[in-house]
């Protein structure tokens, strides 16, 4: 289980975490940048919560009965022995989430004012589904923060590494910790017992959410003063399956909003426990 948590520095993050994805054939090497396959949209829950714990974004009864929602837990839930039902998405193509080198990146506007261009470069239809995928990554890149947060979006190791150093102190070692990816025939929902479970770090703790969007961007958001924890919980699915799963637990939930679907899955109030998710393979914590 231990080899799903990297402590790295800079360059063991750079080429043995995120290593470059492959490139399409829609565009050649002189063109600045690799351009991988669009993901396609990911419909659980917890891609649609993760901005603002505090806002409940007007969730429906759906998704209550909505599969992604079951990433929702507790501590006392990863208990050695419990048994739960999770969500675990899969990955077709896991070199779609992982990061380009910089210099193909860097001089490509993550802007959307310059979307009209940005999907004349890439070949887009402005009425395509890749379209609007792109058009609500970047406003998610460009919503202003939530009280107490600092928030960005990436799309290189790099500048991902600056980030975490801001918050984590100049020239810190920078770790992630990701769950590992499921097979084809795992089902996306169904029964897991925990084998084991162990605290991998608290306190200072990045969430980052891949974004649909032609290459790697990742949305990561940081809550200043918080205590949260991050578990790797290793779980056997009913059909024999094991998993090792990034968990990660919001500590102080007393602010967050008293609609939010972790409460309403777990029959909580504000400020009465600590809510925990689940990580998909394609999304990540960010360590010191």
């Amino acid at each position: 289980m231990g080899n799903e948590f990297v402590s790295c520095s800079f360059l063991l993050l750079l080429f043995v975490t995120l290593a470059p994805g492959n490139v399409a054939a829609s565009h050649t090497e002189d063109d600045g940048v690799g351009v991988l396959r669009l993901p396609d949209q990911k419909q659980d829950v917890h891609s649609s919560s993760h901005m603002g714990m505090g806002m409940s974004f007007g969730m429906e009864e759906d998704d209550l009965r909505n599969p992604g929602a079951n990433v929702f837990a507790t501590i006392k839930h990863i208990e050695v022995g419990n048994k739960m039902p999770i969500y675990f998405p899969y990955i077709d193509d896991p070199t779609t989430f992982q990061f380009l080198p910089e210099h193909k990146t860097q001089h490509i506007p993550l802007s959307s004012d310059q979307l009209p261009e940005l999907l004349q470069f890439f070949s887009f239809s402005p009425e395509s589904h890749q379209a609007l995928a792109m058009e609500q990554t970047l406003k998610i890149c460009e919503m202003e923060a939530p009280k107490g947060e600092v928030q960005g979006c990436f799309t290189s190791v790099e500048s991902l590494v600056d980030f975490a150093q801001g918050i984590f102190g100049p020239g810190s070692q920078v770790g992630v910790v990701r769950s590992s990816l499921i097979s084809k025939l795992t089902p996306l929902l169904q029964n897991y017992t925990v084998v084991e479970s162990k605290e991998v770090s608290a306190g200072k703790l990045i969430a980052c959410h891949n974004e649909p969007y032609p290459y790697a961007v990742y949305y990561c958001h940081f809550q200043l003063g918080s205590v949260n924890k991050v578990f790797m919980v290793s779980v056997t699915g009913d059909n024999g399956d094991k998993v090792d799963a990034a968990f990660l637990c919001h500590m102080d939930t007393s602010t967050w909003s008293a609609g939010h679907i972790g409460f309403r899955l777990l029959g909580l109030k504000p400020g009465e426990s600590e809510v925990c998710h689940f990580f998909p393979a394609y999304d990540m914590v960010v360590v010191p």
